[in-house]
């Protein structure tokens, strides 16, 4: 073998190596730049039970805006329909018949574009006269409800908040996961 072929030799490698680590770090910055703006939907209750008023927000703590694909609400695994505001009234109808409260509700309908740390109170019930339900009523009632959104970050990866997952996550590794779903 020949300098001139061992140099022609070693060349097509040294090139094959460039072409392969540049497809590399092609991979790597694609993959970045994705984490660098995924979204991540959650909830959070809190209440105030001296005043009676209970509220669930949905927060974006992600780093990118969340696309809204669809919003549905299932009480007893039972889908709620209606558009608008309608399912969390009608939720709150099912869940709390016997109680008189006054309510404001949110929604967020697919196109809605929730930006990075946003944050939406989805409801806020505040229970009024004398008879008023216990907090671990209305602790069971919330486990009742089950919040399915359907979102997609700006390349289109899809997600899901379920507020059933979640709640499972919680109680068996004591942390909130966003749901991934191809």
């Amino acid at each position: 073998m020949t300098w001139e072929a061992i140099a022609g030799f070693s060349s097509a490698v040294i090139a094959l190596c460039a072409v392969a680590l540049t497809v590399w770090q092609a991979c790597i910055a694609r993959r970045h730049n994705k984490l660098s703006v995924r979204p991540h939907l959650t909830t959070w209750t809190h209440s105030d039970k001296t005043n009676h008023v209970y509220a669930v927000d949905l927060l974006n703590n992600g780093i990118g805006p969340a696309f809204i694909k669809d919003f549905k609400l299932l009480v007893d695994g039972h889908a709620v329909v209606g558009e608008g505001y309608e399912p969390i009234e009608k939720a709150l109808t099912i869940l709390f018949p016997q109680y008189q409260y006054s309510s404001q509700q949110a929604f967020v309908g697919p196109g809605y574009s929730m930006a990075a740390n946003e944050t939406r109170q989805l409801v806020v019930v505040q229970f009024r006269g004398t008879n008023l339900p216990k907090p671990e009523e209305v602790d069971h009632a919330i486990k009742r409800v089950c919040l399915l959104i359907n979102y997609s970050s700006i390349y289109e990866e899809s997600f899901v908040l379920d507020s059933d997952a979640l709640r499972a996550n919680l109680s068996f590794q004591g942390t909130r996961r966003q749901v991934a779903r191809p």
